[in-house]
């Protein structure tokens, strides 16, 4: 029994062409965020007109001086500007529209249209492979997407976003996602988001699927700061500490453009896929506590993704970038057989 099935050439072709144009439509939203973001204008001052900057979601301004000829064609080449990377914004999503159909019909349309909004909004604000990574059953569309191939639905169901935390890094916040947090940049995708009340580092929208807020068990980190929040905000999600994904954040990250249902693309940030395999199989291991029907499925996922990674990859369990995970899970390789077919599955 197969589990994944390799694209075919104009399967591959489409999505490659697709992560292109993406790769620039990225490019250009950068661009008109950090150069051409927010206005630029005259404003009087008593009698004088100075010339105003007004970045976008920010309660700064910077001022370029009096009305000169060079302050008209410092606006004049801001205008200029702003209208080009405009017009290049659109026409790269209207190729990505029209191309939308063809990606569905050949089947590559696989990132659940909610997470893939998710996903897209925390890009958006600078927080997906900064701050927040996804881990679980999510990770596996970017492997996939990665290795052009479409892995059975069966190992990809899930109701759930899982993110990990790094509270490490400084986070960078602006207008109303500094006061409103995870929670708030949630209900920007979906209003009916809310915290669940017996799991603080759940949100779940009316329909029941949820996003999960995880971090390390970090005993320094928590006595110095508390519990991992991303804002002040009292509905804000509390992440919760795993023992499993403790060494995670030290491990390389992973990224890939993947397809959304409606045929769009979604970039994923996860862990290296080397380092997932080996969390799911020590998972299905040494936590009691799991259900068996997932501690099952963790170490099916675990043999599939340690396939991908070294045969589709061209990754190797040999890695010295492995070596900030403990020996314990690294000792897990072999029992993967990575290399060769894996001990307790049909491929």
């Amino acid at each position: 029994m197969s589990v994944y099935t390799p694209l075919e050439g104009d399967s591959i072709r489409d999505l490659v062409d697709v992560r292109d144009r993406y790769a620039l439509l990225r490019d250009a939203e950068r661009e008109a965020r950090h150069s051409y973001g927010g206005s630029m204008k005259f404003e009087s001052r008593g009698e004088t007109e100075y010339l105003i900057r007004r970045p976008y979601a920010s309660s700064t301004r910077k001022s370029y001086g009096r009305r000169t000829p060079e302050t008209e064609e410092t606006l004049r080449a801001f205008l200029a500007g702003q209208a080009r990377v405009q017009d290049q914004i659109s026409g790269l999503r209207r190729q990505l529209s029209d191309r939308a159909p063809i990606l569905r019909a050949r089947g590559l349309g696989r990132v659940p249209l909610l997470a893939a909004r998710v996903l897209r909004k925390l890009d958006e604000i600078g927080w997906l492979g900064t701050n927040l990574f996804v881990v679980g059953t999510n990770a596996l569309f970017a492997y996939e997407a990665a290795a052009a191939l479409r892995i059975e639905s069966a190992m990809l169901a899930t109701g759930d976003v899982d993110v990990l935390y790094d509270a490490r890094r400084r986070l960078r916040m602006s207008g109303d996602v500094d006061e409103r947090g995870l929670i708030g940049v949630l209900r920007q995708v979906d209003r009916s988001f809310s915290r669940a009340p017996n799991k603080t580092y759940t949100a779940a929208n009316r329909d029941g699927y949820m996003i999960d807020l995880l971090e390390p068990q970090d005993h320094g980190r928590l006595m110095r700061s508390g519990p991992g929040r991303l804002s002040d905000n009292p509905e804000d999600l509390i992440a919760t500490s795993t023992d499993s994904s403790r060494w995670l954040l030290n491990v390389p990250k992973f990224e890939a453009i993947a397809i959304d249902e409606r045929g769009l693309p979604v970039r994923i940030v996860a862990l290296d896929p080397r380092a997932f395999s080996l969390q799911k199989l020590w998972i299905a291991r040494n936590d009691p506590m799991r259900d068996p029907a997932k501690r099952r499925r963790d170490e099916d996922q675990a043999h599939l993704v340690a396939r991908i990674a070294v045969r589709d990859l061209g990754l190797s369990y040999d890695d010295g970038a492995l070596s900030a995970l403990p020996l314990s899970f690294r000792a897990l390789a072999a029992e993967l057989n990575p290399s060769g077919e894996p001990n307790n599955a049909e491929w």
